[in-house]
């Protein structure tokens, strides 16, 4: 008979005692002879004994095997048998709290409500056990490895140091040499240990990443589950390792390629004295930069757990009630946004894309963006609702996460997919990260509370403040670099030259203009004759020189020039799917792919980016994305236009 469940009572979750596999001591019978037991009960949340919060992906819904839960079939897909194999002990029952089967999944209004306490439900438990899937050839010596060298890591005090330098802003060169200094020592035995052998060790960080890259890690419920709970303890096959260990780990593999590089060219004395043994040792380090980029989902995962967990800490050493977490817009962005390399979170519900991080966000209630899995709302419905929600609010460049590809045509230009495959950094920046201001504040805006007009509105449809700056008139050829290579070897130069060419020919009719008219459209001659450089990295050189004036020493930097050239190739890959673009006034700028002659440049009330609009009728757009308008990137444009008055209104559709 199949398992029936029974309705829960106000602010009640179940909980699966995972009963042993040797009922009664027959240690000596085959597992086999007894299937997985459990035993579900409902209990108050004020009132429930110890448990564990399982962590892991559902898998293929098709792919089912049979347990019993109160004497009663139960259907669960093969990776959760797999893990509830594994989890169970021979000898003693486990508490479990799995949202697969202490949930209803038919029932929509249980569902909804469950949903709601699933960060307070991880947060009481003794600790999330986080189900990485059956083990592989290699993965328990790799896990193994990561916990020596994790552990190694911890007791030499590295850490707090590591987790800093990774924090790091660009432009803190002396506090960045301090810890290279101290990281460089403290991880110096562990680099004459990885060069000593090198098939070992890429063998090794093969296995790793193959755990760390592992669908798990691909997930969005995965995302509230490793970042709220307290205690973490991960576990591939029979192999368990602490969450503090695995991250030192990782730590160590994201910085061995680095220090190897470093290591070696203080070994030499410099590139001028590279030989056949040192070229060796940079390739295996290079190899193992190219094998790291299999840990970006992981990583970007552990930073988010990381920066909440700091304030969760601050907030209860200071007994200030939590103020930890983000915004809903920032773990949107953090999540669901990109780099240079593509990434994707999953979801089988693609709702949950929002619905699974706003246990953690700390502006979910004000938003009034609550779980809703009600069938006849839509997933279009439920973007469209956060988009209007998080963008009244004040936070305009929302907006920039709207992009064409991979999008679906259910949605209004101006809403966020979340289903796209990828969505890449605005600018090549996240918003907050960006010391662009295209808005200053005016004495109009200084007036209202929100940006947009929240009253009354057209269902898909949003009204928003803002000025219209100009009108693109020309536009180049479109810059798309493969998403493997990049800018970074030969092959990316004939196209790096046509999307340099096109710029500085945009630039000479800007400058043409200029001579006609005498009115310069720039505040500086500065802006004017660095445009030609400034626009193809969207004025990022220098943030990225940042980066790599660390990863060599000042003196490699004075012999050779390539560490510039790397930083500039590095930025030119951030700014790809653009097209450059000159406006009928002559600023030269990046416009999304799909920008076309005609289309409105517009600044946005609370912006820190402008966008471009296309006219589908009087007064009504539809948002094409956001762009890199040189010259008006610091609220230039809007000296002027605050004096003069000059804001309206438009209407995105």
């Amino acid at each position: 008979m199949d398992f029936k469940y029974s309705p829960l009572g106000a602010n009640e979750f179940r909980l699966l005692t995972l009963h042993p596999r040797f009922p009664d001591s027959h240690e000596d019978v085959s597992p086999r002879e007894f299937p997985i037991s459990c035993t579900l009960i409902p209990y108050s949340r004020a009132q429930s004994p110890p448990y564990k919060a399982l962590s892991y992906t559902w898998g293929d819904p098709s792919n089912t095997a049979p347990i019993t839960v109160n004497g009663s079939t139960f259907h669960v897909t093969a990776n959760l048998f797999a893990a509830l194999e594994h989890i169970r002990d021979d000898t003693s029952a486990v508490t479990l709290w799995i949202d697969a089967i202490c949930i209803n999944q038919q029932d929509d209004m249980e569902k909804t409500e469950q949903v709601k306490m699933m960060k307070e439900i991880y947060d009481s438990s003794e600790h999330a056990r986080a189900w990485l899937g059956p083990a592989g050839d290699g993965t328990d010596g790799a896990l193994e490895e990561l916990d020596r060298v994790g552990s190694l890591i911890i007791a030499k005090g590295l850490m707090e140091p590591i987790k800093e330098f990774f924090k790091l802003p660009p432009d803190q060169v002396e506090r960045y040499a301090v810890l290279e200094s101290i990281i460089k020592e403290g991880l110096a035995p562990f680099v004459a240990e990885a060069v000593k052998d090198t098939s070992q060790t890429m063998s090794f960080y093969g296995n790793a990443c193959e755990v760390l890259s592992r669908e798990y890690w691909r997930r969005v419920w995965i995302v509230q589950e490793i970042i709220v709970s307290p205690q973490i303890v991960l576990q591939c096959g029979k192999t368990t390792v602490e969450f503090p260990t695995l991250y030192a780990g990782t730590c160590y593999m994201l910085l061995l390629g680095t220090q190897i590089v470093s290591w070696q060219m203080e070994k030499i004395g410099g590139i001028h004295n590279m030989d056949e043994e040192s070229a060796r040792i940079f390739q295996f380090a290079i190899s193992l930069a190219t094998e790291g980029t299999r840990l970006s989902n992981t990583t970007k995962l552990f930073g988010v757990r990381l920066r909440y967990q700091q304030e969760l800490a601050r907030s209860s050493e200071a007994s200030q009630p939590s103020t930890s977490g983000s915004s809903l817009f920032e773990l949107v962005a953090r999540i669901h946004v990109t780099g240079a390399i593509k990434a994707y979170c999953g979801a089988t519900n693609p709702r949950d894309r929002i619905f699974a991080l706003l246990g953690m966000a700390n502006d979910s209630s004000r938003l009034g963006i609550q779980p809703d899995y009600d069938q006849s709302k839509t997933c279009s419905e439920v973007y469209t609702h956060a988009a209007r929600e998080i963008i009244g609010s004040g936070q305009v460049d929302f907006l920039s996460l709207s992009q064409p590809q991979g999008r679906q045509p259910d949605l209004p230009s101006w809403v966020p997919d979340l289903r796209a495959e990828w969505i890449l950094r605005p600018c090549g920046q996240l918003p907050w990260d960006s010391a662009f201001k295209a808005f200053v504040s005016s004495p109009e805006s200084a007036k209202r509370h929100a940006p947009a007009e929240t009253g009354a509105y057209i269902p898909n449809q949003i009204r928003l403040f803002g000025y219209q700056v100009d009108i693109i008139e020309e536009m180049g050829r479109p810059w798309t670099p493969h998403y493997i290579d990049g800018c970074s070897n030969e092959s990316s130069l004939p196209a790096i030259s046509e999307y340099l060419v096109d710029i500085t020919n945009l630039c000479a009719k800007s400058d043409a203009k200029f001579a006609e008219t005498q009115h310069d459209i720039y505040a500086t001659t500065t802006d004017r004759s660095t445009a030609h450089k400034r626009v193809p990295v969207a004025d990022q050189e220098e943030y990225g020189t940042g980066f790599i004036r660390r990863a060599v020493s000042p003196t490699i930097v004075r012999d050779d020039q390539k560490p510039r050239g790397m930083s500039y190739r590095n930025m030119l890959g951030w700014q790809r799917d653009r097209r450059p673009f000159l406006s009928e006034n002559g600023y030269v700028g990046l416009a999304p792919l799909h920008a076309q002659i005609g289309d409105v440049i517009v600044v946005l009330e609370n912006a820190k980016f402008p966008y471009i609009l296309r006219v589908i009728s009087d007064g009504i757009y539809n948002l094409v994305g956001e762009a890199y308008v040189h010259g008006i990137m610091y609220g230039e444009f809007l000296t002027e236009k605050i004096r003069s008055g000059g804001m309206r209104t438009f209407t995105l559709s």
